[in-house]
């Protein structure tokens, strides 16, 4: 049984100075059922929309004062979101481009039988029906407090709660995390969501500028400062001035950079290269690492006290594998937003892709996710998709998903024992809470005795 319901019928207004067409038109509109008004030129017609009861205009082209080519160009202006239909009985190819280009939606040579007009309105019906679902959509993943990560996982929600904390805050923020996993998406939620917006964001990957090249990149130069220096240039932190500037892998900066970035945070001023006066900027850095930055500082490879004035506030992004059905939710958007850019029905899930997508560790996080959602988009050609349109390492089940994942990316030395001493603690922890104190059942979940948990429950 199909439980599709059909669009609401448009409001539509007939514009046309044949009075006999028009009105004829009007009738056999409003007899079908549709709310419909009619006016005999052009400046009648933008009167009347001025209340905002019109979904469609249906307009002649040939008509006194104002054609309908002007109307509609009117109408792009005023009312972009009333659609339009070109109708005349001179009409050509040519005419058909033309209103098309301009942002008619269809064209009807007269005389045209009122079953043609019909299957027309239907299809921009459906056209509307379909832009509001996709609207509705990204409402419900963009409404305030949600500044566009999609999903509902306890993590992502922490991620929401901070950026509405933090967005009015003129404070560094640390945002941490893998590849993939949305941090510049944090960042300019974090721009959004507070004063600065309207200001500039200016995002600057920190791995990709030539060292030679940094502190001019970032600084500035006056004309003449070195070798090719032909004009003055201003720096990232000027040009995001009163905005927000994004230090992208914040770890990639060179050790004298990180030097004079801590003094610009310090200070609020720059200095040129080649000049002698001290500029003062007002810029919000918002700071991304997918490493363990503290772990860096130990290590001697970021300064520690560049790392504390960048951590002040901390945002972690959490992986995909530990945002549970969020995967789902997330493919089910991208499918929706290819679709809606196509002009056609969104493709469905088969029951063992959604047990595929969740087995997937995803490295590559939601990155990785929205490619391989586009490559099974397009393999599906519209229909369902299966795990088989998918890349070869998503679609294979022959890899457990792990649960727990490791993060030693520059963690530098490290003791085995204390290392496993704490794991063991934490898997303790989470098998308790889960049991609610219970030490019987806890030691059930874990798959040892009583008597082992309670040991290690008790040891110093």
């Amino acid at each position: 049984m199909n439980t599709t319901q059909s669009p609401p019928l448009l409001r539509v207004l007939v514009v046309d100075d044949d009075g006999l067409a028009r009105r004829g038109t009007a009738q056999q509109l409003s007899a079908a059922g549709y709310p419909v008004r009619d006016a005999s030129h052009a400046q009648q017609a933008l009167t009347m929309l001025e209340d905002g009861g019109t979904d469609l205009v249906l307009t002649d082209i040939r008509m006194p004062s104002m054609d309908g080519f002007e109307l509609l160009s009117t109408l792009r202006q005023r009312h972009p979101q009333v659609d339009v239909v070109l109708m005349t009985a001179f009409g050509s190819v040519s005419s058909a481009v033309d209103a098309m280009q301009q942002g008619a939606v269809d064209y009807l040579l007269k005389p045209f039988r009122f079953a043609e007009l019909q299957a027309r309105l239907q299809r921009v019906a459906e056209r509307r029906a379909a832009h509001r679902r996709l609207a509705a959509l990204e409402a419900m993943v963009d409404e305030p407090g949600r500044f566009g990560l999609v999903g509902r996982s306890a993590g992502l929600q922490r991620v929401r709660e901070r950026i509405a904390l933090f967005a009015g805050h003129p404070a560094p923020v640390l945002v941490t995390g893998e590849t993939g996993t949305g941090k510049e998406l944090v960042a300019r939620a974090l721009h959004e969501a507070g004063p600065r917006r309207g200001r500039p964001f200016i995002a600057v990957a920190c791995g990709a500028i030539p060292r030679d090249l940094a502190e001019s990149y970032f600084l500035g130069h006056e004309r003449g400062a070195f070798t090719g220096a032909t004009q003055r240039r201003t720096g990232v932190f000027e040009q995001a001035d009163g905005g927000t500037l994004l230090l992208d892998d914040v770890d990639d900066l060179p050790a004298d950079l990180q030097v004079k970035l801590l003094r610009v945070l310090q200070e609020g001023v720059v200095q040129r290269l080649g000049g002698a006066g001290e500029h003062p900027v007002d810029v919000r850095v918002v700071a991304t690492t997918k490493v363990d930055l503290e772990g860096q500082v130990q290590a001697r490879r970021f300064r520690p006290d560049l790392y504390y004035r960048l951590r002040g506030l901390e945002i972690e992004v959490p992986a995909l594998r530990l945002r549970g059905d969020d995967v789902v939710l997330l493919t089910e958007y991208f499918l929706r937003v290819l679709a809606a850019a196509q002009g056609r029905p969104s493709a469905s899930l088969a029951p063992e892709t959604i047990a595929c997508l969740l087995d997937c560790t995803w490295p590559g996080n939601v990155r990785e996710l929205r490619r391989s959602v586009e490559a099974a988009d397009a393999l599906a050609q519209g229909g369902e998709v299966r795990p088989e349109h998918f890349p070869a390492a998503v679609a294979r089940h022959d890899h457990p998903r792990r649960p727990y994942s490791l993060h030693l990316e520059g963690a530098g030395p490290l003791h085995l024992n204390d290392l496993v001493r704490q794991f063991e603690d934490e898997i303790i922890g989470w098998a308790m809470a889960e049991a609610h104190g219970q030490q019987s059942k806890a030691a059930e979940l874990l798959g040892v005795p009583r008597t082992t948990l309670q040991s290690k429950l008790n040891r110093a």
